[in-house]
């Protein structure tokens, strides 16, 4: 759309931005006077009922939750052309994203922050809504300091099925919970666990899980441990980096059990950090962790090694079996019940360049589940390709992804593994 264009009773002013799921337009209505800000489903995906379902939810979602830090929504409606778009609220300011990647941030800045936003997932979650894309991006900081929380479009009610149940992993790779990169059922502790990853990036200036593709950021969500925040920021309260420290919990029981805990602890009217998460609490009441025997050591180094042989059988046997490396054909022994959707290629306008990615998401999202298939998380294949572009990948560069995907999901669970162990014998000891 161009500036001048009329829909409905709104006139466009400018395009704000776009993603997979939207493109979103300042525009001005009319009727009342008032600024706006558009979000529209992408045409080329207007037809999909998948993607109008979700675009619908996200604006039922929000438009129920009245509340100071949750986007407003003023209408749902749909074009003579059948587009449906949402009228929001439209803020001066900026989105978080772009104030972190100015470093990081005063602790009296990050704490207006984060209690606001802890409000927000509050107000969402007592009305049964997982956001399920907490992220910088994803959330606004008007000129008067006042936090918005925008974008509920992969929200899940946790009070009914949709279109992003069980098995689904939808969410940027480095706000993912380790539920949510294991494709396990997800409720409101996974924003917790998001929340976590934005405060420590607030305080950093850096997120707490790194890597340079989606599989390694995944691999690291899974199996490390961030940064010590104190090294990076000696001068945080300890009541905040006791809030991080119980967000990150990869267990979300270990986690806080609530928003409302969270916003408490940092407003210093709550529980002390270390007692939001239940089982951290008795962690701490012990005195903390109890030092690994070397019985322990080995044999989860032991599992560990096991899991990782077995990820490397799995990458020779995907390469050899779609001939990577020799210039073979295919296989036809090669198993067909995991299937990985590349990034398409789109030809024609700059404007539609966006769909190479949208179409992965929603493609992926039809296909996981249909039977016995499985999809692999897009932002692994995508992160996985390196930058590559979809149409130079052969049969060889196909396989290597593919086995690329094998060895850090594999690898990623060896450590999972030992995890576990470690915590079953710590209790029982």
């Amino acid at each position: 759309m161009e500036p001048g264009q009329t829909v409905a009773h709104y006139e466009i002013i400018r395009r704000l931005g776009q993603g997979g799921m939207g493109v979103v337009y300042q525009a001005r209505d009319t009727k009342l006077d008032r600024t706006v800000a558009l979000k529209f489903l992408p045409p080329q995906l207007a037809v999909h009922p998948e993607a109008n379902a979700r675009f619908m939810r996200e604006a039922k979602a929000a438009s129920a939750l009245d509340h100071a830090n949750i986007c407003t929504i003023y209408e749902i409606g749909e074009t003579d052309e059948g587009a449906l778009y949402i009228a929001m609220a439209f803020y001066e300011g900026h989105a978080l994203d772009a104030i972190v990647r100015e470093g990081s941030l005063p602790l009296e800045r990050v704490v207006a922050i984060a209690t606001q936003l802890a409000s927000a997932l509050e107000r969402a979650h007592d009305a049964g809504i997982v956001h399920r894309d907490l992220k910088p991006a994803n959330v606004m900081v008007t000129n008067r300091g006042e936090v918005k929380l925008l974008d509920f479009g992969i929200a899940k009610l946790t009070t009914a099925t949709g279109l992003t149940d069980t098995g689904s992993t939808l969410g940027t790779a480095s706000y993912m919970s380790p539920e949510q990169v294991n494709a396990q059922p997800v409720d409101h502790r996974s924003d917790l666990w998001s929340f976590g990853v934005v405060l420590y990036e607030m305080l950093t200036g850096r997120t707490p899980f790194d890597g340079q593709t989606a599989p390694a950021v995944m691999y690291s969500i899974l199996g490390k441990d961030p940064a010590p925040l104190l090294a990076l920021r000696p001068d945080t309260p300890a009541s905040i980096a006791g809030v991080v420290d119980a967000c990150l919990r990869k267990d979300p029981a270990e986690r806080p059990q609530t928003a409302r805990a969270i916003r408490e602890a940092l407003a210093g009217t709550g529980p002390a950090p270390a007692a939001i998460g239940g089982e951290v609490a008795r962690r701490k009441a012990h005195g903390g962790r109890r030092p690994l025997r070397w019985p322990r050591v080995a044999t989860g180094a032991l599992i560990a090694a096991l899991t990782l042989g077995l990820a490397w059988t799995g990458y020779r046997t995907i390469r050899d079996r779609l001939g990577a490396g020799r210039g073979g054909a295919a296989s036809t022994e090669a198993r067909r019940d995991v299937i990985a959707v590349l990034p398409f290629t789109v030809r024609g306008a700059p404007d539609l360049a966006y769909l190479a990615e949208g179409m992965v998401d929603l493609v992926s999202g039809k296909l996981d589940g249909a039977g016995t298939l499985r999809a692999v998380d897009p932002r692994a294949v995508i992160g996985g390709m390196g930058g590559r572009r979809p149409e130079t990948l052969d049969v060889s560069g196909g396989a290597q992804l593919a086995a690329a995907l094998v060895l850090a999901n594999l690898a990623a669970y060896s450590l999972v593994v030992w995890r576990r162990l470690q915590r079953r014998r710590s209790g029982a000891a």
